[in-house]
């Protein structure tokens, strides 16, 4: 039985050319950077179903909403940082008519059933079991071309520990033509796991279990399935988020928050990337398995490298993970506007002083998000924590201490200080600093 719904998900609904055939779309409207979205769905022969997004040249420009200065995002007012809205909006129908959101809304409420499994509004399962992902749901086990990845630089999940998976079509290649920006081929999915302990010293158990799926050339489909209270039982989709996922305080994103990340890359995958996959501590299907095993269109002519010591690279990587790869960047980052990028591009590895971390953040002074008590505020302030935004603002979660929203960085779906992650930026900061060099950054050496 699953492998009959296995073959119609990812042959009828995750290759093919139109979605028609197995969800009904549906309206919606948007809150902010949304028409890029609409746009590029009605171009594709449909409109976006909630949890679909657009990518390619309908990405805006990030200069719609985002917050200031800080560990992830730059200069600026505050807001969610996307750069389209998974919620799709008035655009073509997949039929070419005008979309009628409340009509469509109302066709989908009653999911499709096809194996005993219920399909949902855009050919996803409704249930993880369901779903590409277990061979054989009760002992967890994995389809052998669901392959486990590590990559090596990680965002900070408020202390979660995580799996991760990618399943790319037979034959198909990833186009890294563009080592910066990748493109899948259409039925990818990526799947991650969240796992926490309920208790101090308990056995961590699945939380939620996230999905970006490829439907088409130009449109994802992002969800996640939350987990039974036991962590084993059952997991279902849930795209309304979940501020205390597991009792525990732990945030389970919307379907819209998962757009305001992952539409900072043109193809909206983060992790699975050639700086991360590169790095010392990446596993699994990493950068030598993709090139060993061909599936690069271009793998890249020599090691990829985060350059400087120890401390530096720890830092960089850092930012990069957590900053740099959804919204710091020079691509389609919802702070793109800010100037302050904090992604490692493969061009500016070649030294630390060339990165646009350093380029653009070393001893900049703030232009909009100013420390209180602070005298003038930095981006990144070499042997001065206290004026180092990006100190400041990764130091603090909103409602806590009485910090308002619009200060804590990243700006959603963390309600927990990474103090690691604290601690490897402050490092790099004042490296060197007793020496008395307070303006001369990382030295020349370090970062060659």
């Amino acid at each position: 039985m699953r492998t009959a719904l296995t073959a119609l998900l990812l042959a009828a609904c995750g290759v093919g050319a139109s979605l028609a055939a197995c969800s009904s779309s549906s309206g919606g409207g948007d809150d902010g950077g949304a028409d890029a979205a609409d746009g590029a769905a009605a171009e594709s022969g449909h409109e976006a179903s909630p949890g679909e997004t657009s990518t390619g040249d309908a990405h805006a420009d990030g200069g719609d909403a985002t917050t200031g200065d800080g560990a992830t995002t730059g200069d600026g007012g505050t807001g969610d940082g996307s750069t389209t809205d998974g919620a799709g909006g008035d655009g073509a129908a997949s039929d070419g008519d005008a979309g009628d959101g409340a009509a469509a809304e109302a066709a989908c409420d009653a999911a499709t059933l096809v194996d005993g499994c219920a399909i949902g509004c855009a050919g996803e399962p409704v249930d993880l079991s369901c779903a590409h992902l277990y061979s054989d749901f009760a002992t967890k086990a994995v389809y052998s071309d669901v392959v486990p990845y590590d990559p090596g630089l990680h965002l900070w999940s408020d202390g979660a520990d995580k799996s991760r998976w990618i399943h790319l079509p037979a034959g198909q290649k990833i186009d890294t033509s563009d080592m910066d920006e990748w493109t899948f081929p259409v039925g990818t999915q990526v799947w991650k796991e969240f796992r926490l302990p309920l208790t101090d010293g308990g056995v961590p158990q699945r939380i939620e279990t996230r999905l970006l799926w490829k439907q088409s050339a130009t449109t994802w489909y992002r969800t996640t399935y939350r987990w039974s209270a036991d962590g084993t039982t059952s997991a279902t989709e849930l795209t309304t988020g979940d501020l205390d996922g597991g009792g525990l305080g732990y945030e389970i994103p919307t379907q819209d928050e998962c757009n305001a990340c992952h539409n900072g890359r043109k193809d909206g995958v983060l992790g699975f990337e050639a700086v991360s996959l590169s790095s010392p501590g990446a596993g699994g299907l990493n950068m030598q398995a993709l090139t060993t095993q061909a599936l690069l269109t271009a793998p890249p002519a020599k090691p990829l490298v985060v350059p400087g010591d120890a401390v530096e690279s720890a830092a960089l990587g850092y930012m990069h993970a957590n900053c740099g790869t959804a919204c710091h960047n020079q691509g389609s980052g919802g702070a793109h506007f800010t100037g302050f990028f904090m992604r490692l591009d493969v061009a500016t590895l070649g030294s630390v002083q060339s990165t646009d971390t350093y380029t653009t953040g070393w001893n900049q002074a703030t232009q909009s998000f100013f420390i209180p008590d602070a005298g003038t505020s930095y981006r990144i302030d070499a042997c001065n924590l206290p004026s180092s935004c990006v100190m400041y603002r990764a130091s603090r979660r909103a409602g806590i201490g009485n910090v308002p929203p619009g200060v804590q960085m990243p700006p959603i779906d963390t309600h927990k200080v990474d103090d690691q992650g604290l601690a490897a930026m402050a490092a790099w900061i004042m490296q060197g600093c007793d020496a008395g060099a307070a303006e001369a950054g990382p030295t020349d050496a370090g970062g060659q």
